[in-house]
């Protein structure tokens, strides 16, 4: 089927760009002689889970159990879930999960670890467990002065095996350049790799030292701190990589195909496609809630549930009732969690259809 065939709203990934990013982010952390464990919660795509495990990652990150049992059922068999896991019905799926695939989950309270301890002892197995660390987003984790006291009571818990440390700057977002990019990821792996120095002796094995995001992988180098790193949007990048000196338009790989409903007068157009196809969420600097493919002067201004805004006032395209643009979004994690499948294309023809197959994945 050629794209110009498709019916909208759908959603688009571009191969060529794809496979583009996937590939500079394998050299990025080979080149910072760091493991690859990418986040999958951006695309929730099997497919595109094994592309990035043939580039040579060391296993995926998920952020839910459904995730992680949707990529266990497509044969992954290397899962760290980035997150606590409270809940008695949550442990047993857990512990299920365990037994077919390498699972490994964060903790940062004796609140969460002794039920996950007890669950996980009457299994007769044993839960590899990250502690986590806040180094300045202030959402969950540990502050780095409580880390080793903590990973010390880890270790007395039976069912629980301490594996490393791991953390997220999400405050790169707030970054209003790129040296203040460079310099909360500097911070990240000073922190992380003293605190690893602290405990690595309470660790079984080689030390995980988990970090990273999509707007700091480009600035780390050998001996960081960090052994691995955990970014997830780069796998098709959007206006808020854009705006975090990330990317640039042409690497971004995922658009929504959306049909010119309704031309009311010059400079302006509707799409079917409104905050039920994209998100509602807001790039940093970049105006509205998406541009077009086609010509980034041309933005979303507005969306309904089934309708989309399109300012075309900076723009030279002559938008017709039928056309077909492509959306950029603003965050395209969001976006994939919103279609049933991913269309994958090149050069004007769609070569495979891909199931969101964890979509929906909140428990």
């Amino acid at each position: 089927m050629l794209v110009s065939e498709v019916d909208t709203p759908a959603l688009l990934v571009d191969l060529g760009r794809l496979t583009a990013n996937l590939d500079r982010m394998a050299q990025l952390a080979r080149g910072a002689d760091l493991k690859l464990r990418p986040h999958t919660k951006t695309h929730k795509v099997p497919e595109i889970a094994k592309l990035q495990l043939e580039r040579g990652a060391d296993g995926i990150t998920v952020a839910k159990i459904g995730e992680a049992e949707v990529m266990a059922n497509a044969g992954i068999d290397d899962i760290f879930i980035a997150n606590e896991i409270v809940g008695a019905a949550k442990i047993e799926r857990l512990a299920q999960l365990a037994e077919r695939v390498k699972v490994s989950v964060g903790v940062d309270s004796m609140e969460a670890a002794t039920p996950l301890s007890m669950g996980f002892a009457q299994h007769g197995r044993r839960l590899r467990v990250l502690v986590e660390v806040d180094v300045g987003l202030r959402r969950c984790g540990l502050q780095p002065d409580d880390v080793l006291e903590f990973a010390r009571a880890i270790n007395t818990l039976p069912g629980l095996s301490l594996a490393g440390i791991f953390t997220y700057a999400g405050q790169v977002y707030d970054a209003r350049n790129e040296n203040e990019v460079a310099g909360i990821a500097a911070y990240e792996c000073r922190i992380m790799g003293e605190l690893a120095q602290g405990i690595a002796g309470l660790v079984e094995g080689e030390i995980r030292v988990s970090g990273g995001s999509t707007p700091t992988a480009a600035t780390y180098a050998p001996a960081s701190g960090l052994t691995e790193i955990r970014p997830g949007s780069y796998v098709f990048n959007d206006r808020t990589q854009i705006d975090r000196w990330a990317a640039t338009p042409a690497d971004c790989a995922l658009t929504v195909l959306a049909t010119v409903v309704s031309v009311p007068e010059p400079g302006r157009a509707v799409l079917d496609a409104g905050s039920k196809s994209l998100t509602t969420d807001q790039a940093r600097e970049s105006p509205g809630y998406g541009m077009l493919k086609e010509d980034n002067a041309a933005v979303l201004v507005r969306l309904n549930e089934e309708h989309g805004f399109l300012d075309l006032t900076e723009s030279d395209l002559k938008l017709r009732v039928g056309d077909k643009v492509q959306v950029i979004p603003n965050h395209a994690c969001t976006v994939s969690n919103l279609f049933d499948e991913m269309l994958a294309v090149r050069g004007g023809e769609v070569e495979e259809t891909w199931p969101v197959a964890a979509r929906g994945m909140l428990r």
